[in-house]
């Protein structure tokens, strides 16, 4: 499957543009890693919300690091 990095800059979310899109392997790879890096929230809550993003990240980076589609 694909993953595709996208990059948007902009003075609030609703006016940012697109700077930059990729679907370079070793660049999402690498980018999911660094997310897979920072700390989980100590709220349950967000803790729970931050798991299951962690589980996709994780997925999507061996996909990225295997080249499976």
């Amino acid at each position: 499957m694909s993953a595709i990095l996208a990059l948007y800059r902009g003075e609030s979310i609703a006016r940012a543009k697109l700077v930059a899109a990729t679907a370079d392997e070793a660049i999402v790879a690498d980018f999911t890693r660094r997310l897979l890096e920072q700390p989980l929230s100590d709220d349950p809550v967000l803790r729970a919300v931050e798991l299951g993003r962690r589980r996709a990240l994780r997925l999507i980076t061996a996909d990225a690091e295997t080249g499976d589609e």
